[in-house]
């Protein structure tokens, strides 16, 4: 397999997710929550990870409320700004002209960059109420504080809108897919993403471990002398996606890794479309 490109930006296929990196969610609260217990280990994972090559971080603004920005800006401070692609999130509280301005800088100051790579707006939450940050995102675009605008958990006609009202094409959709869970990701959106350059991005490509214990991925996996966790991941490669698995332990990091490695045949590839 070959690394993909943003715009004519390389990034490694297997991303690094930060999601419960410094934080968690409170459900009853609907808020997010600051971790600071095991911010070294996070730290040091991510630096690893960008040492085996893996360029390509994904966070979030609502990440641990913040504090998941900071933990990679102590990472990466010692690192080679232009060799990463640093991808952030927008929340739905910074929708509108001076609050993704303001969230954006709160970004920049935590990472400690003066730009981001690529900026999604994290969802449209069943509303318009994201139309709104649309021509903050291509200022800040023309400014160069931002590189590229992404989408996340966007439909075909929110792609559609997004785009009619951008001068900057989305590059990006970031969505919840993986061998199991196609619901979003259908025939129709991966032809429209195609059709307009779009990458898709996954999220949740073991759907937080379920799809280990899967019947058909562990046959898989077994027939490749390969785990179910590097077939899923393999499975979006080769079906031209990439993905952003969180990993903080080495075991699990030299796992995804690999995953890059391995060459699913049509018969595999066709028997995890079906799940």
């Amino acid at each position: 397999m070959t690394l993909k490109t943003v715009s004519g930006n390389p990034i490694f296929p297997i991303g690094i997710g930060t999601w419960l990196m410094g934080g968690d969610w409170d459900a009853d609260a609907k808020i997010p929550t600051t971790i600071y217990d095991d911010d070294q280990t996070h730290i040091d994972a991510i630096k690893y990870c960008v040492s085996k090559g893996q360029n390509h971080i994904d966070t979030a603004e609502m990440y641990g409320a913040g504090h998941t920005d900071e933990i990679i800006g102590e990472a990466i401070k010692d690192l080679a700004r232009e060799d990463l692609f640093i991808a952030d999130k927008l929340w739905k509280d910074s929708f509108g002209e001076n609050e993704t301005r303001e969230a954006v800088q709160t970004m920049l100051k935590s990472l400690g960059t003066e730009y981001i790579d690529l900026l999604y707006i994290h969802s449209p939450f069943d509303s318009n109420e994201w139309e709104k940050s649309i021509k903050p995102i291509n200022d800040l675009i023309d400014e160069g504080i931002i590189r590229h605008f992404g989408v996340s958990n966007f439909s075909v006609e929110n792609m559609k809108r997004a785009n009619e009202l951008s001068k900057h094409p989305i590059v990006a959709n970031q969505m919840l897919y993986n061998c199991a869970y196609k619901d979003e990701v259908d025939a129709n959106f991966v032809k429209y993403c195609k059709d307009n350059n779009i990458l898709i991005v996954s999220y949740r490509p073991i759907d937080r471990g379920i799809l280990l214990d899967n019947k058909t991925i562990i046959e898989i996996a077994e027939k490749h002398s390969a785990t179910p966790a590097q077939v899923c991941i393999a499975w979006l490669l080769q079906r031209d996606a990439v993905t952003i698995p969180k990993a903080s332990n080495i075991k699990h990091i030299d796992e995804n890794f690999e995953a890059f490695n391995i060459n699913l045949g049509n018969d595999d590839l066709e028997k995890l479309d079906r799940l």
